[in-house]
This record gives structure tokens, sequence and C-alpha cells, in this order.
């Protein structure tokens, strides 16, 4: 004996069958999408240079010379 019902519909159903389906439009746009991830990446690496700075890993000094080095 089984206690399962077979998957076999008698009609094919004229709507959705699970709820994720119906999934409603994104709401936020591409461009504000690419912003925000740009902006994070920006804020994470001004994080870690802030890091480095305390822990007395970089100097403004060296920052500004390897800056020139990569734009010469």
């Amino acid at each position: 004996m089984s206690d399962y019902l077979d998957d076999m519909l008698d009609e094919p159903p004229t709507r959705s069958v699970v709820r994720w389906m119906d999934r409603p439009p994104m709401s936020v746009s591409p461009a504000a999408l690419s912003g925000a991830v740009a902006g994070a990446f920006v804020l994470g690496a001004a994080a870690v240079l802030a890091v480095m700075a305390i822990t007395g890993r970089i100097t403004v000094r060296q920052v500004g010379n390897r800056t020139s080095r990569l734009l010469h």
C-alpha cells in the first residue's frame, strides 16, 4: 500500500502551480543595483586602506609614491 498520490492531473493547470512562479518584476533598476555593488566595493577598499593605515602597514607617502609610479 502506498501513501502518496499520483502526479497525474486531470486537466492542465491554467495558473502557476507553485507560488514562486508568479515572481513580481524587479523593483530595483539595473543601474541602481550596479551602483550599489560598486559602492560596496569602494567602501570595502577604503576600509582595507584605513585598517592598513591604522596598523602602520602603509603610509600616505607610500600611497602617493605607488600612485605616481602607476601613472607615469
